[in-house]
């Protein structure tokens, strides 16, 4: 984003948290991410007439919470990141490695388990990413706000479960794709997809600071 997009006043609250983060000792790739991370806030913010200064505090204060006494890694102090589009990859990879691991390690032991095509391994994964992605959305991130400010639970589940029923169409759609494009899936490539699937989303998360949609939000009354 650019700076020039911020008012007088947010520009100069940038100005000067970076100045004082140069003079804390960080780096410029420090800075960077901390200014990524918090300058959408401020432009949304900014679009309700509120300046950062109210809801970061003093541009100095807000660059020493910024100081660390140990050599702990930068994101552990970085706000979590909400992008929709991260959060329902970090839920999808989440569901996709569970299903692809529980039913290749039942495939070793019995017979009588069920097998997936690849078509509806990916249905199964991303549309339960996306279902679990829609209960924060609509639900889970609502919890830390006034009980006024919150939307009407009746809708929000409502919204769920047609989700739900729609992830579940498109399921049942899968058993008729021919083999061709649905193919069946080798119990041994089921661990290795897991354990991608696991390895993807540590690294995506590490990198971006993704929120997890299963967290609990803080409550403020």
């Amino acid at each position: 984003m650019d700076l020039q997009d911020l008012t007088k006043k947010n520009q100069d609250f940038i100005n000067i948290a970076t100045h004082q983060l140069m003079q804390n000792g960080k780096t410029d790739e420090d800075i960077k991410i901390i200014l990524e991370d918090v300058l959408p806030d401020i432009l949304e913010h900014q679009k309700k007439g509120i300046p950062a200064r109210s809801f970061l505090g003093a541009p100095t204060a807000f660059a020493d919470q910024f100081i660390t006494e140990s050599k702990e890694p930068l994101t552990k102090s970085r706000p979590k990141n909400t992008n929709p589009w991260l959060m329902w990859l970090d839920t999808s990879l989440l569901f996709l490695a569970i299903i692809t691991i529980a039913t290749g390690l039942m495939n070793f032991f019995s017979k009588q388990s069920p097998t997936y095509g690849l078509i509806t391994l990916l249905i199964l994964g991303l549309g339960g990413g996306a279902v679990m992605f829609a209960s924060y959305y609509f639900i889970y991130r609502h919890s830390g706000k006034p009980k006024d400010e919150r939307p009407s639970l009746f809708k929000s589940f409502g919204l769920l479960i047609v989700f739900m029923i729609f992830w579940m169409f498109l399921y049942v759609l899968t058993a008729f794709l021919p083999a061709a494009i649905n193919p069946k899936i080798p119990d041994i490539a089921l661990i290795v997809i897991a354990a991608v699937a696991f390895g993807l989303r540590y690294y995506l998360k590490k990198k971006y600071n993704t929120e997890n949609a299963f967290s609990p939000q803080p409550s403020s009354n």
